[in-house]
């Protein structure tokens, strides 16, 4: 209990994906200069490091993105930091914003907090945010990371009044020179007096405003002559250009503060710490001031792994009723159910020893291996305490049961090592389904080997104990004899004609199979209720951040009237994952109430009518639940179908992109269809002419001249204690038209309209320039209808992409969740066939002979057909979960069909006969029957669904059902007459010549 108790909690295990992503951000520089002087110097230099497999990036205005994924066998920490050291040896431009992440789930915030005000701006909130809540946050113990997202900083704004710099004949160059000249301070040298030395430091930089305002401008027609900089500028604190921005519905202004939480801690406790913390903050805040919680998903961890806590209890119960309706004694029904805790405790301590902690994938793992834990204990203790009433004294009765344990455990130590093969393999999945099943597989072995461990242990002393105490011979239930003479009858009748039992059942069960396997819609996660929706929407190619913000808020509105929404944020300029995005570019985190009447599916359905009605003309609008696209995202497969178009021609690509995207949506077969590669927006082209040559007019020279109109310079700042002002230097007349701007005065030594010094192209579209590999190529999402899987979904798109028949020099290739999918679902059938393959071996060793080794194998894998029509008939997908609860249906009929070989081995020696095989198939009936029923009851509340949280598990579950009651007859029927079978095609003393 101690050892769970510290077992950090989280929704997936802390896992390194072999991903890295580049952010450069460099306010608004141009596509062109972007790609030549940081994109592509980034993508070779990445390119060069070791065990680097892909290097996607997208370049925009002011923007480059890198992806970088690294092989699956490499250590991602090493790679990170190889690729940190090359890339760090690449000159970029001054003044670049350069950020590269692992990708880990520790770096995604697990809690969002926002300071808010009606009255403040989210500029002059910063200051406080930074000084007062940052701090004692990062403070806290367990805390990695806590980010403001605001429109940042205030800035001093220097305003220049164009027709003050005429009359003093300044131009926008003497202001910048004066302002950067007077910043320091200035390091001055040492002076040593005796004993001490002194440094020396020139300070000039401007104490406050009226210092700044204060300074003096010479002027260029009497050197001894200057002008005050407050005389020809209003000087004020503002806010600073409008590039990013974050809203709260129900306030004007506010900081979002993103709460992430270290590694391998538990997330639960820190959350804990920070919600008191944030109370003791909410006392000492100014009266204009606000802290209001926006999610905290550290609740969503503590509830859904709870659903499934008490998913696995209440199937415990079940599987304890079910033990005492066939053993009808109390108390080896109770010590049966209590080897499993035993065996549950063993485990716990080794993952505190490990590193492993409570998820998702490791609680799917214990769900798994409860079947065969169970399994382990009914073996035992039926065996062991089976016929011991007519035996009288207690040392008699616990010696038959400690006799009985030694001839069993044998027997059950190579059933758990079987089990376990069958599960080790998935170690060996890559993608991110490997990474993530890896810890389910490792939970499963962990598991079996405590339950091994408790059996060779404690289980037997268990059994002794019982066997001391006198029992009366239980009368045997009429029914069940009934059904025992029906079962044995039915076995003999089927031995006696093997083949023509068989085949008829064999040929049926691979048709239910096949035709059940082909209808199943495939799915690359289970569907989950997680109460969390994100919403990315673009606006129109080409819009600011203003005009983007000001739509965010409308949809933020909107979704908050819904009645199941509880809170709505929203952020601009940047995205859920990027520090940066393009100024079109918008997210929505929408929060719903944990008591509501609607799931999440059904809420995200309602809200995505009510914004489109809201804003019809949107460029993008997605709706989907958090956890999962942080998965894509850490993953680096962000749709659940993407298609990538490869060439060499840019054009023909954004061309062809379009078409598609066009074709896609109007076939209306797709959701949510994005052409990913779009237009970065319209541009106007300056190009300097003759007369600024004339005039001596620099290119930089006439580029700032501009610039301090329509945006502004950055020249130096102020310092207000720790706070650090930047000032921005700009001229007050502000071009909103393309006239406006050729009509505008270049401030030089003699002021001219920009029309005359320079000629204009206006570009109506720039693309956006996106490499895979250093090879250009564009790309679409899209989503299958509801209901429709991701296999089908591909195969309509492969027909639309043949219809458009693009030209030689494009290639196509679906990726995506649908790519990550088929290359988990191939690698696990390769993985089932391997287990059996290997299992054949084993048993081969095991059994002395292929022929019991074949018909178990066979038997085994006639198991599976149950899975998939279970599926079927309860319209669940078939995903990577489903696929576990196939391998745990093995798993369990391995442990049944190896019990019952290795008895008839006990009795007739290397290669029973049928008759002993019909024997040990008869003696096993019961404990099969009991072992098979309890998990398949067992297994019932998670495929009910107690809670949301076991709606990750339920496929597994209604797979391993189905599987199950298969099983029933793989194991006490199918295997001993399909041995019987094979025994008629080689007899044992042919063998023997």
């Amino acid at each position: 209990m101690l050892s769970l108790h510290y077992l950090p909690r989280s929704i997936f295990p802390n896992v390194d994906f072999p991903r890295v992503t580049v952010i450069v951000s460099a306010n608004n520089l141009p596509v062109e200069y972007m790609l030549l002087r940081i994109t592509e110097p980034l993508e070779q230099a990445a390119k060069g490091v070791p065990g680097v497999k892909v290097v996607n990036s997208q370049t925009g205005i002011g923007l480059s993105k890198l992806h970088i994924y690294f092989n699956h066998n490499i250590n991602a920490n090493t790679a990170y930091l190889m690729l940190q050291a090359r890339l760090a040896k690449v000159s970029l431009p001054l003044g670049v914003s350069f950020k590269s992440q692992l990708m880990t789930p520790h770096i995604k915030p697990f809690a969002q907090y926002a300071l808010v005000s009606n009255k403040l701006s989210s500029s002059a909130m910063t200051p406080y945010f930074t000084f007062n809540i940052r701090p004692i946050l990062l403070s806290l113990p367990g805390i990695y990371q806590v980010n403001g997202v605001g429109r940042g900083w205030p800035q001093v704004i220097v305003k220049l009044n164009k027709r003050k710099l005429a009359q003093y004949n300044l131009n926008l160059s003497a202001i910048i020179k004066v302002i950067h000249k007077t910043q320091g301070p200035f390091y001055s040298g040492v002076m040593n007096e005796f004993s001490q030395q002194y440094m020396l430091v020139t300070k000039v930089r401007p104490k406050n405003l009226t210092a700044l305002k204060n300074l003096t401008i010479p002027l260029k027609t009497n050197k001894q002559a200057f002008v005050l900089l407050g005389n020809i500028a209003k000087i004020t604190v503002g806010s600073p250009p409008l590039i990013i921005d974050s809203s709260v519905a129900g306030y004007k202004h506010a900081i979002l503060i993103d709460i992430s939480a270290q590694a391998n801690v538990n997330t639960v406790s820190v959350a804990k710490v920070v919600k008191n913390k944030i109370k003791l903050l909410k006392q000492e805040l100014p009266p204009d001031l606000k802290l209001v919680k926006i999610y905290d998903f550290s609740s969503i961890i503590h509830s859904d792994l709870k659903d499934v806590w008490t998913a696995l209890l209440l199937g415990s119960i079940i599987v304890w009723l079910v033990i005492l309706l066939f053993l009808r004694r109390f108390d080896t029904a109770i010590v049966t159910l209590f080897v499993v805790p035993l065996s549950m405790a063993v485990t716990f301590i080794i993952f505190k020893n490990i590193g492993f902690g409570i998820n998702v994938m490791t609680l799917g793992g214990l769900t798994v291996a409860v079947g065969a834990l169970i399994d382990h204990a009914i073996v035992v203790m039926e065996r062991a305490t089976r016929n011991l009433s007519a035996l009288s004294s207690a040392q008699e009765r616990e010696r038959a049961a400690l006799e009985a344990s030694s001839k069993i455990l044998p027997l059950m130590s190579g059933a758990t090592f079987s089990s376990a093969i069958i599960f080790l393999p998935l170690i060996f999945l890559s993608g991110t389904l490997g990474l993530l099943f890896r810890h389910m597989a490792l939970t499963i072995v962990i598991a079996l080997t405590a339950s091994q461990i408790v059996a060779l242990s404690l289980t037997p002393i268990l059994a002794a104990l019982l066997a001391k105490k006198k029992q009366k011979r239980i009368k045997k239930w009429r029914w069940a004899s009934i059904i025992k003479i029906i079962y044995v009858k039915l076995l003999r009748k089927s031995l006696n004609r093997p083949w023509i039992a068989t085949i008829p059942i064999m040929i049926l069960l691979i048709i239910v199979g096949i035709w059940s396997g082909m209808r199943l819609p495939t799915a690359f996660m289970p569907k989950w209720d997680e109460g969390a929706i994100a919403i990315p929407f673009r606006t129109p190619v080409g819009s600011s951040v203003a005009k983007t913000l000001k739509v965010g808020r409308e949809l933020a509105n909107v979704a908050s009237k819904n009645s199941a929404v509880a809170k709505v944020s929203l952020v601009v300029g940047r995205s859920l994952d990027n520090p940066r995005s393009t100024p079109n570019k918008g997210d929505l985190i929408v929060i719903l109430k944990k008591h509501r009447d609607r799931t999440t599916s059904q809420v995200m359905r309602q809200l995505r009518r009510a914004l489109i009605d809201t804003q019809p003309n949107l460029f993008e609008l997605k709706l989907h639940q958090v956890f999962i696209n942080r998965l894509g995202n850490l993953s680096g497969s962000h749709a659940p179908l993407v298609l990538y178009l490869f060439g060499k021609n840019v054009k023909q690509l954004q061309k062809y992109g379009k078409l598609l995207e066009q074709k896609i949506k109007h076939s209306q077969k797709f959701d949510n269809t994005v052409f990913k590669s779009p237009s970065t927006g319209p541009q106007i082209e300056i190009y300097p002419n003759i007369q600024a040559k004339l005039q001596n007019i620099a290119p930089r020279e006439l580029s700032e001249s501009i610039l301090a109109r329509q945006w502004h310079i950055k020249d130096g700042f102020l310092l207000n204690g720790e706070q650090i002002l930047p000032i921005s230097i700009k001229i007050d007349d502000r071009a909103s038209s393309f006239t406006n701007l050729t009509q505008t005065s270049v401030l030089t030594q003699y002021p001219t309209p920009l029309k005359h010094l320079a000629n204009f192209k206006i570009r109506k579209s720039v693309p956006y320039v996106t490499h895979h590999n250093l090879v250009p190529f564009a790309y679409i999402w899209t989503s299958p209808k509801d209901g429709e899987g991701l296999n089908v979904a591909a195969s309509k798109l492969k027909q639309l992409i043949d219809q458009l028949k693009l030209p030689a020099g494009i290639t196509t290739e679906i990726g995506g969740y649908y790519k990550e999918q088929t290359k988990s679902f191939d690698q696990m059938t390769i993985i089932l066939i391997g287990a059996l393959l290997i299992l054949l071996i084993i048993f081969g060793f095991l059994f002395y002979g292929q022929r019991p080794a074949l018909a178990a194998i066979i038997s085994i894998a006639f198991a599976a057909p149950g899975g998939f029509l279970a599926l079927l008939l309860t319209k669940t997908d078939l995903d990577s979960t489903a696929f576990l609860g196939i391998l745990l249906v093995f798993s369990i009929v391995v442990n049944n069909i190896v019990l019952i070989f290795a008895t008839a081995r006990q009795k007739a020696g290397d290669i029973p006969l049928r008759v002993h095989v019909e024997m040990a198939t008869r003696r096993r009936f019961k404990p099969i029957l009991m072992t098979l029923l309890s998990n398949v009851f067992g297994f019932m509340p998670l495929a009910i669904g107690i809670g949301r949280g076991t709606q990750l598990l339920e496929p597994l579950a209604i797979a391993a059902i189905g599987g199950l009651s298969l099983a029933v007859i793989a194991s006490l029927w199918l295997s001993p007459v399909l041995y019987s079978a094979i025994l008629k095609i080689v007899p044992i003393n042919n063998m023997i010549k």
